[in-house]
C-alpha cells in the first residue's frame, strides 16, 4: 500500500487492486496520543472496508451483513488496548440506567467464563499465546459455544455502532446470512472478506512511534482493563506525524501481499 497526503490531510490509498482510495481525513491540529488518533483511524477503516465491499460487489459477491443479523456479536471479538480504553470510556459517558445494563452484561459475561472454567485460559492465551492462530481458533470455537452476547447487543443491533472496534468493522461475509449461525461447522459455506490491509492488526501493534508486540484482549475485558491501560504514557506528538507514522506501519507490515 502506498499513501501519500499533503497539509489538508488528502490521502490516496494505492490497495493493489488498480483502483485506489482517495479520502480526507479530519485530523486534530494539535498533539495527540494514539488514543486520541482513533476516531481519525475508525475512518480510515470505513474507507478501506467500503471500497473491500464495492470491491465484492464487482465480481458479483456482495457483503450479506445488515441490521438486525447478530449472530456474529456471539463471537470472542478482540481489541486493541485503545480500543478497550475506548470502549470503556463510552461506557462511563452514557446516561445512567443504559450504563447500568451495559456494566451488568459485562459482569455476567465474566461470570459466565468463570463457570465455564475459561477465565484463566483466555487470559494466558490472550497475553502469550495470541500470535498463535491453533490455539487461538480452538478458544473462538470454545467461546462461541457459550453463547455469551456481546454486552453492546440490544434489539439485535449494535448500541455503540459509531464506536464498535475494527474487528466488528472488518468482519463481513458474502455467504447467506443463515449461515451464520453455525460459523464454526465445516458443513456450512461461511465466506468471510478478506481485506487488503489488517488495520486492527497494525493498531493493535502500534506504540505511537512504531512496531511493538501486539497488544489484545477480549472486548469483554474492556471494563476491567482500562485503568491499567490508563496507567500508561503514550508518546504524543503533532496529529499529522502520528498518523504518518501509523501509516508507515501499516505499509510496511499490515498489507496483504495475496
Amino acid at each position: 500500500m502506498r499513501a501519500t497526503s499533503n497539509p489538508t490531510a488528502s490521502y490516496v490509498f494505492d490497495l493493489g487492486t488498480g483502483n485506489p482510495v482517495h479520502m480526507k481525513l479530519d485530523m486534530p491540529e494539535t498533539r495527540i496520543t494514539p488514543h486520541e488518533l482513533l476516531p481519525v483511524i475508525y475512518s480510515l477503516a470505513d474507507e478501506i472496508i467500503r471500497h473491500s465491499c464495492e470491491t465484492q460487489t464487482s465480481i458479483n459477491k456482495p457483503v450479506q451483513c445488515n441490521q438486525g443479523c447478530s449472530a456474529c456479536c456471539n463471537q470472542l471479538v478482540p481489541v486493541s488496548e485503545y480500543e478497550a480504553a475506548h470502549l470503556a470510556a463510552v461506557v462511563r459517558a452514557m446516561p445512567q440506567a443504559q450504563r447500568s445494563r451495559i456494566v451488568t452484561r459485562f459482569s455476567k459475561a465474566i461470570e459466565n467464563l468463570e463457570l465455564a472454567d475459561l477465565l484463566t485460559k483466555i487470559t494466558d492465551i490472550f497475553a502469550h499465546e495470541a500470535h498463535d492462530w491453533r490455539q487461538m481458533l480452538d478458544l473462538k470455537k470454545y467461546y462461541w459455544k457459550l453463547a455469551i452476547p456481546c454486552p453492546f447487543l440490544e434489539d439485535d443491533s449494535c448500541s455503540i455502532h459509531p464506536h464498535r472496534p475494527i474487528a466488528c468493522r472488518q468482519y463481513l461475509v458474502t455467504s447467506p446470512q443463515s449461515h451464520c449461525a453455525n460459523i464454526y461447522s465445516a458443513d456450512e459455506a461461511h465466506d468471510v472478506v478478506i481485506h487488503p490491509v489488517d488495520i486492527g492488526g497494525a493498531l493493535a501493534s502500534f506504540s505511537g512511534e512504531g512496531l511493538q508486540q501486539s497488544r489484545i484482549l477480549p472486548l469483554i475485558f474492556s471494563l476491567l482493563a482500562e485503568r491499567g491501560i490508563r496507567s500508561q504514557t503514550p508518546p504524543a506528538l503533532p496529529a499529522d506525524q502520528m498518523m504518518g507514522r501509523f501509516l508507515d506501519l501499516l505499509s510496511t507490515c499490515f498489507t496483504r501481499k495475496d
